[in-house]
């Protein structure tokens, strides 16, 4: 459903969107599992490990969450300065 909200974008933000819909998949899987079933067994690793450690899982889950946000914007950011750099790039042939 993401990308199909993308296509009324205009084409100078779809690349900005685009790369922070895909990788939004990666940042909730803590706290939703299905979200990435093929990531699950690499979370599951990584929280027996916490948890082993004497560390509750939920913090985990929780931090994973709020930094994936947050590298999800600055990746957004980013992207579109790039595009707009190329845009202007390809209007000044």
């Amino acid at each position: 459903m993401a990308y199909t909200m993308g296509r009324f974008l205009p084409e100078k933000y779809k690349p900005a969107f685009y790369d922070a819909a895909v990788s939004y998949v990666h940042p909730p899987l803590g706290i939703f599992p299905h979200i990435n079933p093929g990531e699950i067994f690499v979370w599951a690793g990584i929280a027996n490990g916490v948890e082993q450690a004497g560390y509750n899982i939920s913090e985990l889950a929780v931090r994973y969450l709020l930094i994936g946000l947050v590298v999800i914007l600055l990746r957004g950011i980013v992207t579109e300065r790039i595009t707009a750099v190329m845009w202007k790039t390809k209007e000044a042939k």
